[in-house]
């Protein structure tokens, strides 16, 4: 039989792109297993998706014992258990108020949503959101996403009344001369600001839409203050503040969601990735009042929301609540920065930044970045980048990694990179 990619490469088409052709068998916990017997560690977790690991047994039974029952119905035709019982468990766990969740398939479809029910429920049009942000690939959230220019490349006109804000990111930002976090932020905001005098009249603004850490714009977690100015801005003119959190939740920031741990609340949150567990799920998630303005009928989903994937949701919400990793996601965020000390020294890499169990390492040039990626998975430890331009490699482990699993990638990764940087010139 040919060979994973051969096939693929017959009957795939090439739109999608590719971090690796690793043919992969079966994973069991943070490792995978290719079809010719290798055991790769999972320093990915399906880019921040299996939270609790590949077939953790609790997710698994609850996937069975759902598909056993009920596979689908629609929830627009009718209702069962599990949809309701985790609607029901994620108010446990958000931010006070937002308490009401529409279901969809993944993370463009949550930004769908929330795009129409900000719109609907404002009745304004204007969407400002911020540079290097990445919220999808459908046409609605394409029109946001600003992480690299590329996902918009031959489209044509997308979404209008978008309007991009730059990002409080040092190291990309558009200051002449060397700044810190606080002026990169003063000036972000003032240009924001001045968006509003300029650009978009405050009253069209339906929304301001944000990752509260840049996600495929290279982990560059916005601070705090940022994020509270924003909600102040919000506030002030009538918009509604939405957070972006397909990558942040289900605790990998070391809090349930990133707004809990900037204590800023918005008033929409969008969902997916870790939510199901390893099934396709998304989430809309807002107030009980903002949600019963969204008139009936105006969006829906055949699969959104299917038993198997809330069964999976609901089972690996409880896992995390259980084995207590939104606290170990700090402890786990520690040990690498710990371990990526000894490249610091190295004039190729530019930072390493840490929010929760999010770390990245960001180098001068792409070149590095997918060079120390590749030696790493030559030693069996898979690794992805992000960033504007690839520059930067990203660690995503899954929240209940074993400490010596998770040290010995970590060590890898630096062999690997400093490999590299060796012939690299400086």
């Amino acid at each position: 039989m040919a060979d994973f990619e051969t096939r693929a490469r017959k009957v795939l088409p090439p739109v999608l792109g590719h971090y690796t052709w690793l043919s992969i068998d079966r994973g069991e916990g943070s490792w995978l297993q290719t079809t010719d017997g290798r055991r790769v560690l999972d320093l990915t977790c399906g880019i921040a998706v299996t939270a609790v690991g590949h077939a953790h047994p609790r997710v698994v039974k609850a996937v069975t014992e759902q598909a056993q029952r009920l596979m689908h119905i629609s929830v627009g035709v009718a209702k069962y258990e599990s949809s309701i019982a985790f609607a029901e468990a994620l108010a446990t766990i958000t931010p006070r108020g937002l308490d009401t969740a529409f279901f969809g398939n993944s993370g463009a479809e949550a930004i769908e949503g929330a795009i129409k029910l900000t719109r609907q429920t404002t009745a304004r049009e204007a969407i400002i959101t911020f540079r290097g942000g990445f919220h999808g690939r459908t046409v609605g959230a394409a029109s946001l996403t600003t992480s690299k220019a590329q996902y918009k490349r031959g489209y044509g006109a997308l979404l209008p009344e978008v309007y991009v804000a730059p990002f409080p990111y040092p190291l990309a930002c558009a200051l002449p001369d060397a700044h810190d976090l606080e002026a990169c932020e003063a000036h972000c905001f003032a240009e924001l600001e001045a968006m509003l005098e300029h650009e978009v009249p405050p009253e069209h603004v339906a929304a301001i839409l944000i990752e509260p850490v840049l996600g495929e714009g290279g982990y560059v977690a916005a601070p705090a203050s940022f994020l509270r100015r924003l909600r102040e801005l919000a506030t002030k003119i009538g918009a509604l503040l939405v957070f972006d959190e397909v990558q942040t939740g289900m605790g990998r920031t070391g809090a349930w969601f990133a707004a809990q741990k900037v204590g800023v609340t918005p008033d929409v949150m969008t969902l997916a990735k870790a939510l199901g567990g390893g099934m396709p799920l998304g989430a809309v998630v807002s107030s009980r009042e903002r949600m019963e303005r969204w008139r009936t009928g105006t969006h829906g989903s055949t699969f959104g929301g299917n038993p198997v994937s809330c069964a999976a949701g609901l089972a690996t919400l409880q896992v995390i609540r259980d084995e207590g990793l939104v606290a170990r996601a700090e402890r786990l965020g520690e040990i690498m920065v710990e371990e990526l000390a000894p490249l610091r020294s190295h004039p190729r890499l530019r930072e390493i930044r840490r929010f929760g169990a999010m770390v990245a390492a960001e180098f001068d040039d792409k070149a590095v970045s997918k060079a120390a990626v590749g030696a790493a998975l030559e030693r069996d430890v898979l690794l992805i980048t992000c960033g504007f331009h690839d520059q930067v490699v990203r660690f995503i482990p899954a929240l209940n990694i074993k400490e010596d699993d998770l040290r010995a990638g970590m060590r890898t990764f630096v062999e690997a990179a400093r490999a590299i940087l060796v012939g690299a010139p400086a």
